[in-house]
């Protein structure tokens, strides 16, 4: 008998054993009983794949997994499992994920103890033929099973290998605490899941369901939590189509958004992914209202083309999708605007392929994710006879990167001699000299030098003056390291950081 975990995304058998720690008398070391298994202390390997959505399930695993006594390893040759975390929606990332997965049949040949397990939206559609497929694969699981992993590893262990679960959780409420296992001052918070918008090139609502929402006061309580107790000091709140948050609670994106700016700590809120059909004009005026709400939107348009966003189901015009952006500005002149492009849509025109890049000069994006179009099974778009070949589609989008690129490189230019305040996620290697980079309130990365080699930066807050600036690339000089909290009472100019 199953019955709904009220703190999951999925469904976990309640009669089913359960993880009890104890200590070896003999040896003092921590142990994990659950049903007649001993779990010593065993190493976890994990690979995510695709959008922040993953990321976000990858941390529920491993936080998970810690209660079955494994820690995480960055070395895939000591893991005693192997997890990946896959996506569906582009061919790179597919492709990859398949590279990893078939370079691990030598691994497991050398070591018979290695569990190899799948999860996500590739599992979710194809987990039955991968087990098939693939001898060297013990399990796979979709992404509404993932708080069940514990007990997939449990049978796998038992013996009962070679398994596939993709069960849909049909809960009425979508409820769950957040799992941070990273110790960095950022988190992402799951507001919603599914979607509802069925775009005829997309396969999210097949692989992740339909739409629901967390309740307002469950959201604002969980992110208190994560800045009180976690330290966390920047959210990115996440779903599938973010804007669509509450409806069925009637409650909204905007609302939160406001809600949130009584959380004591909280330094900065992002969202993502939006749809642009859903874009409320309260959500718009909270561009304006809300201190805490970066100064970043990214708002995918996906093609400039009327007839094409019609044959994609997108539910807007190019006309629609423009006016959007003017009002966004006029709510917020220092907003910063991002979007996703797909180049060489089925059958689309060279007319069409113009209307595209009309449409980036219009817009005045800051940066673009774009892609060639490639075909996905169970969408309606797939079903379609197409006549666009990939050298096509690979010419197209190489214009619309180099139209972009032109674009990009005179807004960013406008940044240098500008300060801004970033919090320092991490540092790289350029031509020999060791470079810290962070993101700013408006998502734009920028990379400077400490002042000593010596000098660790990473998740401090820095005001950082940008010297050179390229469509691609910000470099600049620190000004002020005020350390791992943001700073109080001292201020940048707040159209700079």
């Amino acid at each position: 008998m199953s019955e709904l975990n009220p703190t999951g995304l999925g469904l976990r058998d309640s009669s089913g054993p359960k993880e009890e720690w104890f200590k070896d008398d003999s040896t003092g070391e921590s142990l994990v009983r659950m049903g007649d298994l001993v779990f010593p202390p065993r190493k976890v390997w994990i690979k995510t794949f695709g959008c922040q959505m993953n990321y976000h399930d990858s941390e529920r695993l491993l936080s998970h997994l810690k209660n079955l006594n494994f820690t995480q390893t960055e070395v895939v040759e000591d893991a005693d499992l192997v997890l990946f975390n896959t996506c569906a929606v582009r061919d790179l990332a597919n492709n990859k994920f398949y590279s990893h997965l078939g370079n691990l049949k030598h691994q497991k040949k050398e070591n018979k103890g290695l569990v190899i397990g799948v999860g996500g939206c590739v599992a979710q559609t194809e987990g039955k033929d991968l087990i098939k497929k693939y001898q060297h694969l013990d399990f796979a699981f979709g992404p509404d099973t993932i708080d069940s992993i514990n007990d997939m590893v449990f049978r796998t262990y038992a013996g009962d290998s070679k398994f596939s679960v993709n069960s849909w959780d049909r809960s009425s409420d979508f409820s769950i605490d957040t799992k941070i296992t990273h110790g960095t001052p950022q988190a992402f918070v799951n507001i919603i899941k599914g979607c509802n918008k069925y775009c005829t090139y997309c396969i999210v609502p097949y692989t992740r369901g339909k739409e629901r929402s967390r309740r307002l006061q469950e959201v604002y309580d969980d992110v208190r939590k994560l800045v009180e107790y976690s330290g966390i000091q920047e959210v990115m709140l996440l779903g599938q189509n973010v804007n669509s948050y509450g409806k069925e609670n009637n409650e909204s994106l905007a609302e939160l958004i406001m809600k949130l700016e009584d959380v004591n700590g909280l330094e900065l809120l992002r969202y993502t992914t939006s749809h642009p059909y859903d874009v409320s004009d309260e959500l718009i005026a909270a561009h304006g209202e809300a201190k805490k709400l970066s100064r970043h939107l990214h708002l995918p348009v996906q093609s400039g083309s009327a007839t094409v966003l019609q044959r994609m189901n997108r539910e807007y015009t190019p006309e629609h999708y423009l006016g959007l952006l003017e009002k966004l500005r006029k709510a917020n002149p220092d907003i910063v605007l991002s979007t996703d492009i797909i180049a060489g849509f089925v059958n689309e025109t060279e007319q069409e392929h113009q209307a595209t890049l009309d449409l980036l000069d219009k817009a005045q994006f800051d940066f673009i994710y774009s892609y060639a179009y490639s075909e996905r099974s169970k969408t309606r778009a797939s079903r379609w006879e197409d006549h666009l070949t990939d050298d096509i589609r690979g010419a197209r989008l190489r214009e619309i990167q180099a139209h972009q690129l032109k674009i990009q490189a005179n807004i960013r230019a406008k940044m240098v001699g500008n300060t801004y305040r970033i919090l320092v996620s991490g540092s790289n290697i350029f031509k020999g000299e060791k470079k810290w980079k962070g993101r700013t309130n408006c998502n734009r990365i920028i990379h400077f030098l400490p002042e000593t080699d010596e000098q660790n930066l990473k998740w401090h807050w820095a005001d950082v003056r940008v010297t050179e600036a390229t469509a691609l690339s910000c470099q600049g000089e620190l000004v002020k390291d005020w350390g791992r909290r943001a700073p109080k009472g001292e201020s940048v100019d707040y159209k700079l950081w």
